[in-house]
C-alpha cells in the first residue's frame, strides 16, 4: 500500500499550520509539506513492502576465511520520535557454503532501515537475515550511529550508540 500523496501533503500541512508556519507569509515553506511527505514516504517504505532476498552462490574459498564489508552508510527514523539516526553497519561472517554479492548486503540493510525501527532491532533484522540467507560459520553485525533524538532533544549529547549482533 502506498501513502496517499494528496491527503499526506494535506495532513502535513495542517499540522505546519498548527505549529505556526504559514506558507504565504514565509514563502520558505512553500513546498514543505510536499517534501516533508515525500520524505516520510521513502523513509518509511518498509512499512508498506517487503525486503527482497538475498541471492546466494557457492562459496568455493577456504574454509575459516572471514569476509567483511564495513560502513555501509545506515539513515534511519526513530520510531519515537521520527528522527533520523545515521551511522555506518559492519557485517562480518565466515562463510559456510554460500556467498552474494557485496551490493546485495548493502541493499539489505538499506531496505531494512526503510522501516522506522529502534538501532537494537535493526541490528538483530540485519544478523537474522544474513544468517537465514547465507548459514554463516559465523555472522557479527554492528551498528555504530548517531542519534538526532539526543543530539536536538532532552541531553543535548553526541553520542555514538553502539549495537552488535552475533550469530
Amino acid at each position: 500500500m502506498t501513502p496517499r500523496r494528496g491527503a499526506d501533503v494535506q495532513a502535513l500541512a495542517k499540522f505546519l499550520r498548527s505549529l505556526g508556519v504559514d506558507p504565504k507569509r514565509d514563502t520558505e515553506f512553500a513546498e514543505t509539506a510536499k517534501l516533508t511527505a515525500a520524505f516520510l514516504a521513502e523513509h518509511t517504505a518498509g512499512l508498506r513492502g517487503t525486503v527482497r532476498a538475498i541471492r546466494t552462490s557457492p562459496y568455493k574459498g577456504r574454509a575459516g576465511e572471514r569476509v567483511r564489508l564495513e560502513r555501509i552508510a545506515v539513515y534511519g527514523l526513530c520510531p519515537h520520535h521520527m528522527v533520523p539516526y545515521l551511522g555506518y553497519v559492519s557485517v562480518s561472517f565466515i562463510p559456510r557454503d554460500r556467498l552474494c554479492g557485496i551490493g546485495s548486503i548493502a541493499r539489505v540493510v538499506t531496505e531494512l532501515t526503510r522501516t522506522p525501527r529502534i538501532q537494537e532491532d535493526l541490528t538483530q533484522a540485519i544478523a537474522d537475515l544474513i544468517a537465514d540467507a547465507l548459514r554463516p560459520t559465523s555472522l557479527e553485525i554492528t551498528v555504530r550511529a548517531r542519534h538526532l533524538c539526543l543530539e536536538m532533544r532532552g541531553k543535548r549529547q553526541r553520542a555514538v550508540f553502539v549495537t552488535e549482533a552475533k550469530r
